[in-house]
């Protein structure tokens, strides 16, 4: 090869990893710049929102003995804050106990603890009957389940969204072709849901959600698309943050996430359970009674046999989830407390561990 060849090519090589680096500087520092644009939002809205107050009648938390040992909680990204800020707390109080946290979805979560790589599954929804059975097919008992926080799922627009609400039957109609609440006509531009303001009517509305792994669409498949598919033009988003990020730069955008990342960039819409019905704001209040239709309980789920006392870097962690501490990270990182009773009947029962649940009836710990 000729020195002038050589010269070109090192110069073409030189550009090529020059690019490289530009891109990958770009890629980090618009990753940064997302974190830092959603940490700060999260921040305003969550100071300018009406908090709910800590029941003084939540049990405090009692510390245990020293507990060491090693402890993996795995599944839901909406219940991240929650089990990351729990796990920081109780390693605080126990330095010799390891806790690894890996959020990466619900499904992942119970497949964790199926094949025994994690001792405490989070979920944003409850088990089914079928992976119930599956558990105890698997280890000859059910699973214990413990509700640990309650959440709303929303339905996000961008800030500058004028929609007063949808009811159910038209967020089914956005997010899904079959329509099975009933609707009669496809929703695809926001003038098929009643926006007449010229920029609006004609303008096409943008799906966000969460994939495949996720609680959350599956509880939103379940509870407002009565079991249909979402539409392929859904941008499936890999956590909760990132529908959130999405919607606060597309004006045009609806998605749907936990009320806890909620920002000042986006506005939950009020839901009507029917047509023609009350719209609700989700708000803590219209969670505890019921009236904001996609109210749901945040779960840990925990594999330990029957009359069996838990190990101790599990039963302090739900015993702390349960506490009032562990109830003020829940009000702080924008998420509803447990009614008190239930806190403190499930309390009692940690105390005096319970024994195993089932995935039908209501949602409680049962002896």
């Amino acid at each position: 090869m000729s020195p002038i060849n050589q010269t070109n090519e090192t110069n073409q090589m030189n550009q090529i990893t020059r690019q490289r680096r530009t891109e990958y500087r770009r890629q980090a520092l618009l990753g940064i710049y997302t974190f830092l644009v959603l940490f700060f939002a999260v921040a305003a809205q969550v100071s300018a929102q009406t908090m709910p107050s800590l029941d003084p009648k939540i049990p405090p938390y009692q510390r245990g003995n020293d507990v060491t040992g090693s402890l993996t909680v795995a599944g839901s990204d909406s219940m991240k804050p929650l089990t990351e800020s729990w796990s920081a707390k109780l390693r605080q109080l126990y330095p010799g106990l390891s806790i690894k946290v890996e959020s990466k979805g619900s499904e992942t979560g119970l497949a964790a603890l199926l094949e025994g790589k994690a001792q405490i599954a989070a979920m944003s929804r409850r088990m089914t009957q079928e992976e119930v059975v599956e558990f105890k097919r698997e280890f000859g008992y059910e699973p214990t389940e413990v509700p640990v926080a309650v959440d709303a799922l929303a339905v996000f627009v961008h800030k500058d969204n004028p929609i007063e609400g949808l009811s159910l039957a038209e967020v089914d109609a956005v997010f899904s072709k079959e329509r099975r609440r009933g609707l009669k006509y496809p929703v695809n531009v926001w003038g098929d849901v009643m926006l007449f303001d010229e920029e609006w009517e004609k303008s096409q509305i943008h799906l966000y959600g969460r994939n495949g792994n996720s609680g959350t669409a599956s509880f939103f498949r379940e509870h407002v698309l009565n079991g249909a598919d979402l539409k392929k033009t859904m941008e499936a988003g890999v956590g909760s943050a990132a529908v959130i990020v999405d919607l606060m730069r597309d004006r045009f955008g609806i998605g749907f996430s936990s009320i806890g990342y909620r920002t000042s960039e986006v506005r939950p819409v009020p839901l009507a359970s029917v047509k023609g019905g009350r719209y609700v704001e989700p708000t803590f209040e219209t969670a505890m009674d019921g009236s904001y239709p996609l109210r749901r309980n945040l779960y840990l789920y925990i594999n330990r046999p029957p009359k069996v006392a838990p190990p101790g870097p599990i039963l302090e962690y739900v015993k702390f989830a349960l506490s009032q501490r562990g109830q003020k990270i829940v009000i702080d990182q924008g998420y509803y407390p447990l009614p008190t009773t239930e806190l403190n009947r499930l309390t009692m029962m940690w105390t005096t561990p319970p024994r195993t649940v089932t995935a039908e009836g209501p949602a409680k710990v049962s002896n």
